[in-house]
């Protein structure tokens, strides 16, 4: 084999494996800064207890962005670090009383048992329920931030000052 040949596989080989990882999922992983430790599957549990305090309706009410960025951007902008840490032990936490060794998920149950885990938990007072009541305010004021809902329901105009042009005084 002739050194052009073996640099022209080595460099292939590389390629290959550089892009791997980003072959195997189709959505890239958002990390936040402030919370480096939620991972891909803790998005997408957080997202589904948001939908299920708040269901999203993206036809008639579309955003900008997936509730669950949304959240979680406002948890890691928003927040001060202690309630950051308070929202995190919350999730852990809710995680921990879904199932203590992670065998179970929220989508294995019927929508009758996931409901009355919520319910069970909004209703206690904690961490869990702080870290749910976080999420409410967040998916509310998500919904709220569409622009169908601003202009059709609040009235809101996106340009301050409408001119009017010729009016009589």
């Amino acid at each position: 084999m002739n050194r052009r040949d073996a640099i022209k596989n080595v460099g292939l080989i590389a390629g290959g494996l550089t892009l791997i990882p980003y072959a195997c999922s189709l959505t890239p992983e958002i990390v936040f800064s402030n919370l480096p430790n939620i991972k891909k599957e803790q998005q997408d549990l957080i997202g589904w207890l948001c939908n299920c305090i708040l269901p999203e309706d993206i036809e008639n009410f579309p955003t900008p962005e997936i509730r669950q960025n949304f959240v979680l951007t406002q948890v890691n902008d928003c927040l001060t670090s202690e309630e950051q840490a308070e929202f995190l032990l919350g999730f852990e936490k809710i995680q921990l009383s879904l199932s203590p060794t992670k065998e179970i998920k929220m989508e294995m149950l019927t929508p009758e048992d996931q409901l009355a885990f919520l319910k069970l938990h909004f209703e206690g007072e904690g961490v869990i329920t702080r870290f749910l009541e976080t999420l409410k305010n967040y998916s509310l004021l998500h919904f709220e931030s569409s622009e169908k809902y601003m202009k059709n329901y609040l009235s809101y105009e996106f340009m301050p000052g409408r001119y009017l042009g010729n009016v009589p005084v």
